[in-house]
């Protein structure tokens, strides 16, 4: 676990005996359970509130992390595959494959897919997909895209050619030039039209 999850972790603590939790609680908790994971760990807070009333103390979730992992590791070897192994959700474990034999309905999967082309399979793909611009497919991904373009043509740019820069007396001139009292003429400096 990392500091913001030891600190989430003694925040479900707090909900249950009105602990008060700093700075050095989080790092002191942390410090004894690096390895575990939060799950794990907040599995053990559950279960240890669901029967004890005493404080929860780092070697209580210690010992029932090593229960939940434990138990997790039977289940694992009852069926052979880990919850959720090769895409199957994770309530539902895989048969296990013995002897070289393989299941029927694996088989037949296996034999389809090998004799389907690369083509048909991408068209059946195809189909699930949504409609739609790959924009709409991968906002993000686009968007950075298109910042990272228009960073990469800032820093490939040319200076313009008919660019002039104005000097100080330029500017002084034109802000002192007066061309008539017409609120709406748009002369140019020097150029007076409208007069």
């Amino acid at each position: 676990m990392n500091l913001s999850e030891t600190a989430d972790l003694l925040t479900a603590m707090s909900a249950f005996d009105r602990r008060t939790i700093g700075d050095g609680d989080v790092i002191a908790w942390q410090a004894v359970l690096p390895d575990a994971s939060f799950a794990d760990c907040l599995e053990a807070v559950k279960r240890y509130y669901a029967e004890q009333t005493d404080w929860m103390m780092p070697a209580h979730v210690r010992r029932l992390v090593r229960d939940i992992v434990s138990e997790r590791e039977m289940a694992a070897r009852a069926t052979g595959w880990a919850p959720g192994q090769a895409g199957v959700p994770k309530d539902q474990a895989m048969p296990e494959v013995t002897d070289g034999k393989v299941p029927g309905w694996l088989a037949d999967a296996v034999q389809k897919a090998a004799s389907t082309s690369a083509a048909a399979i991408l068209a059946e793909a195809r189909r699930y997909l949504p409609e739609g611009s790959r924009e709409t497919l991968m906002p993000r991904r686009v968007a950075w895209e298109r910042e990272h373009a228009a960073y990469r043509r800032q820093q490939e740019a040319q200076p313009n050619p008919r660019y002039r820069p104005r000097t100080l007396a330029e500017v002084q001139d034109e802000a002192s030039w007066v061309c008539c009292t017409n609120d709406t003429c748009r002369c140019e400096p020097g150029e007076c039209v409208c007069g």
